[in-house]
C-alpha cells in the first residue's frame, strides 16, 4: 500500500475502516462459475486433484477466485444491521461477524483493509506448510526406529593387557661368558628361538670327552667281537654315516678325524693282543710238544727196554740151562741175572714216569686251552664292560649335550623381551642369574580390568567384551571382541582407596587386522573394555528418568 496515497474516507470526513454499504458491495468481485460438472458436483479426479493440491501446494484455486455468495452474505448482514439502527460496521468487523475468510478480494479492498487486515487475509506460503508436514514424518520415524531400534546396553571398565602366563626369567643353569646377546628389548620373539649365546669351556670340554668315548666305545666294542669270533675286525669303511647313526645327528670334521684315530688305536691294540696271545699260545704249545716228545721217548724206552728183557730173559734161561749142565759158567750166569734185574728196574722206573709224564703232557695241553678260555673270558668281560660305560657314557652325553645346547639361551615361550638385565659381552653369568624377561604372548590375551561395584551385579562369565586398545583409535581401526573369563571373589582396594572388582576378559585374537596389516597387542597397553550386559531401544533410554521419577513420585516421606 502506499503511503502517501491519501484514504478516500478520511477526505471524506469519515472515520477510518468505515466505507458506505454501496462501496463495499461495490468493491466485490462478481460471482464465478464452479469448475464442476454441469450437475455441479465435482467429479472424482477433480476432488482427488483438489486434495492433492491442498496438501502440497495450498487452496491456489480459491486463493484465485472469490468465494461464491459472498456479495449476497454481505448485502444481508449489511441490511439487517442498517434496520436495527446500528452504526454501520466497519469492514473488518463485519468479516468477523461473519467468520467469513478474507478471500477473493480486491487489491483496493486489501490496502483500505490496512496492512493488519491484508496479513490476516493471506494463508501460509507452501514452503511452511511442506517444511511442517516434513517435521511431522520425521518426527514420526524417529519416534518409531526409537521404539524399535536395539541398541547394546554396556558396562564401561579399564584396564591392560597381561600375559596369560607371568613374566618368564631367561636363566642358564651352570653359567658361562656372554658371547651375544640375539634380541633387543620389546622384539617379539618365538617359542625356543635363540635370545643370547654363552661359552663353557667346561661343559664343552665335557661333552667333547664323552662324544669321544661314546665312539671309542663303540669302535671297541667291534674290535672286541672279532676277537671273539678269533678274526680280524672289520671297521666301517664309512666313519661320518657310522657317527651319524649312533649320535643321530650330523658330526662334524673333528670328531671324523678323531674316529679315525680311534680306528687306527683299535687296530694297533688288535694287532698287539693278538700277537702277545700268539705268543703266549705258542709257549704253551712248546711246553706241550716237549711234554708230549718226553711220553713218547719213555714209552718208547720202555718198550726198548721190555724187548731187552724177552732177550735177557731167554739168555738167562739157556744159561740156566747150561749151566746145570756145567757147561756155562755160573759169573756169566749171575751177570745175566743182574742184567736181567736192571732191565726190569728201568722198565718199572719208566712205568712210573710214563704217566707223570703224560700228566705233564696233557697239563700243557691245557695250558693252551686254559690260556684261550681265559683270553675269551677276559674279552667278553671287556665287552660288558665297554657296554656298561657305553650306557653311562651316553647319559653323560646327553647331560652333556644339554649342557652345551643351554650355552645357546633360547626363549622357552613365544612374548615379547621386556627388559635385558645382562648387556656386558664377554662378562660372567653366574649359574641361575636372570639374563632376560619375557612377557608371553600366546595366541589369545588375557586382559585385566576394573569394575566398580555397583556396576558387576549384571556381570556374567561368558558374555561378550569389545576390547578399545588405546594405542589404536577404535573409530579407525576397531577393536578386540572377546568373552568375559572371570570375576574376582571379592572386591580389591587400590592405593586411592578405592574398591574395584578384577574381570578377567580372554580375547579371540592377539592383534588388530586393518586393511591386511597386522597391528600387534602387546602386554601393558591399556585398554577399555566395553562388556555388553543386554539390549534396550533408544526409547528406552529416553523414558528412564521419566519411568523412575514415576517410580519415585509421591514416595518421600
Amino acid at each position: 500500500m502506499d503511503a502517501h496515497k491519501p484514504d478516500p474516507a478520511a477526505q471524506a470526513g469519515e472515520r477510518p475502516g468505515t466505507r458506505p454499504p454501496e462501496d463495499i458491495f461495490s468493491a466485490l468481485p462478481p460471482e464465478a462459475p464452479a469448475p464442476d460438472g454441469p450437475d455441479g458436483k465435482r467429479s472424482w479426479p477433480a476432488r482427488i486433484w483438489q486434495v492433492l493440491r491442498l496438501i502440497f501446494i495450498g487452496d491456489a484455486e480459491h486463493e484465485q477466485r472469490p468465494a461464491t455468495g459472498m456479495a449476497e452474505r454481505l448485502r444481508e448482514n449489511f441490511s439487517q444491521a442498517s434496520s436495527a439502527g446500528a452504526r454501520p460496521m466497519t469492514r473488518k468487523e463485519l468479516f468477523a461477524a461473519l467468520d467469513a475468510p478474507l478471500h477473493g478480494l480486491m487489491p483496493d479492498d486489501i490496502n483500505y483493509a490496512g496492512e493488519v487486515d491484508a496479513a490476516l487475509s493471506r494463508r501460509p506460503a507452501f514452503t511452511a506448510r511442506a517444511l511442517s508436514v516434513a517435521v511431522a514424518l520425521l518426527m514420526a520415524a524417529l519416534l518409531l526406529w526409537a521404539a524399535w531400534a536395539p541398541i547394546d546396553e554396556v558396562t564401561h571398565a579399564e584396564g591392560s593387557v597381561v600375559g596369560s602366563r607371568r613374566t618368564q626369567s631367561v636363566s642358564n643353569l651352570e653359567g658361562g661368558i656372554l658371547q651375544a646377546v640375539l634380541v633387543r628389548e620389546g622384539e617379539i620373539v618365538e617359542k625356543g628361538q635363540a635370545v643370547a649365546q654363552l661359552e663353557n669351556v667346561m661343559a664343552e670340554s665335557s661333552y667333547r670327552d664323552a662324544l669321544y668315548k661314546l665312539v671309542e666305545h663303540r669302535l671297541a666294542i667291534l674290535r672286541l667281537e672279532a676277537m671273539l669270533r678269533d678274526e680280524e675286525p672289520v671297521f666301517p669303511g664309512d666313519l661320518r654315516a657310522f657317527l651319524r647313526e649312533i649320535l643321530g645327528e650330523e658330526p662334524d670334521s673333528a670328531l671324523v678325524e678323531r674316529a679315525r684315530q680311534i680306528v687306527e688305536d683299535q687296530l694297533n691294540t688288535w694287532r698287539a693282543q693278538s700277537s702277545k696271545l700268539q705268543a703266549e699260545l705258542s709257549m704253551l704249545e712248546a711246553q706241550y710238544a716237549q711234554r708230549q716228545s718226553e711220553v713218547a721217548e719213555q714209552l718208547a724206552r720202555k718198550k726198548q727196554l721190555d724187548g731187552s728183557l724177552v732177550l735177557e730173559t731167554e739168555q738167562r734161561d739157556t744159561a740156566k740151562r747150561l749151566l746145570l749142565r756145567n757147561n756155562y759158567s755160573r759169573m756169566d750166569y749171575l751177570g745175566l741175572e743182574q742184567k736181567i734185574i736192571q732191565t726190569q728196574g728201568e722198565i718199572d722206573m719208566l712205568a712210573a714216569s710214563i704217566p707223570k709224564a703224560q700228566a705233564m703232557m696233557e697239563e700243557a695241553r691245557q695250558r693252551i686251552g686254559s690260556r684261550v678260555a681265559e683270553e675269551q673270558l677276559a674279552i667278553s668281560q671287556e665287552i660288558n664292560k665297554r657296554r656298561t660305560e657305553l650306557g653311562s657314557v651316553r647319559e653323560s652325553l646327553t647331560a652333556g649335550g644339554d649342557r652345551v645346547t643351554r650355552t645357546e639361551v633360547r626363549s622357552p615361550v613365544r612374548g615379547s623381551v621386556k627388559q635385558i638385565l645382562v648387556n656386558t659381552v664377554g662378562g660372567v653369568v653366574k649359574p641361575g642369574e636372570a639374563i632376560m624377561d619375557i612377557v608371553p604372548m600366546d595366541e589369545s590375551l588375557l586382559v585385566e580390568v576394573r569394575v566398580r561395584p555397583q556396576d558387576v551385579a549384571f556381570l556374567r562369565p561368558g558374555q561378550d567384551v569389545m576390547i578399545k586398545v588405546s594405542a589404536y583409535d577404535f573409530s579407525i581401526y576397531g577393536g578386540l571382541p572377546g568373552k568375559l573369563e572371570s570375576i574376582s571373589a571379592d572386591t580389591i582396594e587400590d592405593k586411592k582407596g578405592d574398591f574395584y572388582y578384577l574381570v578377567k576378559v580372554r580375547t579371540k585374537e592377539t592383534a588388530i587386522r586393518h586393511n591386511d596389516e597386522i597391528l600387534p597387542i602387546i602386554p601393558g597397553m591399556i585398554v577399555v573394555a566395553d562388556i555388553i550386559i543386554g539390549k534396550k531401544t533408544v526409547l528406552d533410554y529416553i523414558l528412564k528418568p521419566v519411568m523412575k521419577a514415576r517410580q519415585n513420585a509421591l514416595t518421600e516421606r
